[in-house]
């Protein structure tokens, strides 16, 4: 690693798309209006919040004598272009380690455009290159998805979540560390694609915070409740946002796809009012075995849009993530015995029966009551799979 005792001033970095480069007085107000944000308020446990005109003079200050006496570089985002200020950026090096931590925000106005990535690869480069630093580092805050994001497309990976890592805004938090090496490619980590699923009936997405209250609504329906096995009984408002919590969390991680399907222009032509497009009809999610390079396929639709097809068309788009993009060679969905119109459904998709997995669940006591085999006291599922050849000649594809 570099003598970083040669480093008397920080320098300036840029790609022609963003410019790190010292605060100035003109970033005040900016600074101010973008770190009362709610999300920045959420996610940066370091920054005060409420933040007020005088937090920027304390920010001035640790980005004038922080690398002198914390190893600590601190840096504005501005626009490579007109010099805006779009957010900051830092890295924080622990000498006895030869290692550094990343930092960076970017503001609400700037968002999703690309600017963090950008600041966050320059630092990437700059402590890896110039300081020779063997380990970059990124504490991210679990539910934090876009800063996730952020350090895989760095070639950063996953190693594991920090339950309870730090008390932020008065909540114990968990935190996810991703980490690289100086030897370890730079290329972006896609541990799985993010759908982004359309035919023109339905839309398939990954399912959003202010998703809640329909999937609350929807999930009160006690066919859902007995069909969908890890559905709680009864279920509430609280219920639908750890699950849409815990599946954003998945996604980034790589182990799980829970997706919203919504109406698309088609669903909304045929069904006519009060129907608007994006309006969720039900859910579908992909669990992923890596192992054996299959996946297990589930979904359940509203009741009150049930045999419009739903279900149909989001099964196709799902069955197509799954092989195309995924990459599975085995796709598999099960369904109770008594659940006939799913095992139909399979069925007509290319779905083979392959048999019954006898007591494969365990009963939930009476809410199971119609479901349980009494010759083991279990839940029985039976088994439908569709492998990659049999998909590929269904759809004319290879």
């Amino acid at each position: 690693m570099r003598d970083l005792s040669e480093i008397e001033r920080l320098p300036e970095l840029g790609d022609g798309v963003v410019r790190l480069r010292p605060p100035r007085e003109e970033d005040r107000a900016d600074t101010v209006r973008a770190l009362n944000d709610e999300l920045a308020g959420r996610f940066l446990f370091r920054v005060p919040y409420p933040y007020a005109s005088e937090d920027f003079d304390a920010w001035l200050e640790m980005c004038a004598n922080g690398w002198k006496q914390e190893r600590a570089a601190h840096w504005n985002i501005a626009s490579a272009q007109d010099d805006a200020y779009l957010g900051g950026a830092s890295i924080m090096v622990a000498e006895d380690r030869f290692a550094g931590e990343l930092g960076y925000q970017v503001v609400p106005w700037a968002r999703d455009r690309g600017v963090a990535a950008a600041a966050a690869r320059l630092v990437r480069d700059w402590g890896l290159d110039e300081l020779g630093l063997e380990r970059l580092e990124i504490h991210a805050d679990a539910d934090n998805i876009g800063s996730q994001r952020v350090a895989l497309s760095l070639g950063m990976r996953r190693e594991g979540l920090c339950r309870g890592y730090l008390t932020a805004r008065g909540v114990r938090r968990d935190y996810v560390l991703l980490a690289m090496t100086a030897h370890d490619p730079r290329d972006p980590v896609v541990p799985l694609p993010e759908p982004r699923l359309g035919d023109g009936f339905v839309v398939v997405r990954p399912l959003e915070p202010d998703d809640a209250p329909a999937v609350a609504a929807a999930c009160q329906d006690p066919l859902i409740q007995e069909r969908c096995y890890f559905v709680p009984s009864p279920y509430t408002p609280a219920d639908a946002e750890r699950f849409i919590a815990e599946s954003r969390r998945q996604l980034v991680a790589g182990t799980g796809v829970h997706c919203a399907i919504c109406a698309g222009p088609g669903f909304v032509e045929s069904a006519g009012a009060p129907f608007a497009a994006g309006e969720l009809l039900g859910a579908i999610d992909l669990a992923t075995s890596p192992e054996r390079e299959a996946a297990e396929i589930g979904y359940w639709v509203k009741r009150e849009e049930r045999g419009r097809g739903v279900a149909t068309a989001a099964l196709r788009l799902m069955a197509a993530f799954a092989f195309e993009q995924v990459g599975v060679e085995r796709l598999e969905l099960m369904t109770e015995t008594p659940n006939v119109a799913s095992q139909r459904l399979a069925e007509r998709l290319g779905f083979r029966r392959e048999g019954v997995a006898r007591g494969y669940l365990a009963s939930r006591g009476e809410r199971d009551r119609d479901l349980v085999d009494p010759a083991h006291g279990r839940i029985d599922q039976v088994v439908f799979a569709l492998l990659r050849p049999e998909w590929e000649a269904l759809t004319g594809r290879s």
